[in-house]
């Protein structure tokens, strides 16, 4: 691996584990940086054993994907020493841990959640575990949670993922909530999945969810994009 932080040089022609410790030693002004990239090294022993001293010193939460891995593991060791790190991670920067799995893709998030069910993680309050349930696609959590959870599924009609949008806009239909017309207003002019996309489109889900709510703002909103779009 080749050190970008002084001056591209290498840092030498030792393995990765002796390379990370000499830097650990010698206090490199870099440090969290360099093991932040070993914790996406090619190899898998590296990219954990990185990802473990990342999350050691710094409780940095780029070491999560790392953690979650080593729960795979079959070593005991290296399990219960991941298990305890992610926990000082979500106790550190709770905000950060959920923005980690939110942002993660497919399998990743997948690992990374798996990973905070099987060591019982659990978010202290109940906008943090909204979030966390939000960021899980747990879903069938938020609609236990009730009302409480509105704020943050009208949060999540904005997300980047169509799949989210869609389930946000359900359980917000599920919800009867009022709070949630503007958002899902505006998503009746989201045309993402149907047909080549996967279930129905956004707007059709958000149209559904307005019907369900039954303000007179929400059906008149249904009405007209009903005329607009063909499906009245």
């Amino acid at each position: 691996m080749v050190n970008e932080w002084d001056d591209n040089e290498p840092l030498g022609e030792e393995d990765p584990y002796t390379e990370i410790e000499a830097l650990i030693d010698s206090n490199h002004p870099h440090l969290q940086e360099i093991l932040a990239d070993y914790a996406d090294h090619p190899s898998w022993d590296v990219r954990v054993y990185a990802a473990m001293r990342l999350a050691e010193l710094f409780q940095d939460v780029r070491a999560v994907p790392g953690l979650a891995e080593a729960l795979e593991s079959t070593d005991r060791h290296a399990q219960r020493s991941a298990a305890g790190l992610l926990w000082e991670i979500g106790d550190a920067d709770t905000h950060g841990l959920l923005d980690t799995l939110y942002y993660a893709i497919g399998s990743t998030r997948d690992a990374v959640a798996d990973a905070l069910d099987r060591i019982g993680w659990q978010p202290d309050g109940i906008d943090i575990a909204v979030s966390y349930f939000i960021a899980a696609r747990r879903w069938r959590d938020c609609l236990a949670m009730g009302k409480v959870a509105v704020p943050g599924l009208i949060h999540a009609l904005h997300d980047p993922d169509g799949n989210v949008r869609r389930a946000a806009a359900w359980l917000l239909g599920k919800s009867g909530d009022p709070r949630a017309v503007p958002g899902l207003i505006e998503l009746l002019e989201d045309t993402g999945g149907g047909m080549f996309g996967i279930g129905e489109r956004v707007c059709d889900i958000a149209a559904e969810a307005l019907e369900r709510i039954g303000t007179p703002e929400a059906l008149a909103a249904v009405e007209h994009w009903s005329r607009i779009d063909g499906s009245g």
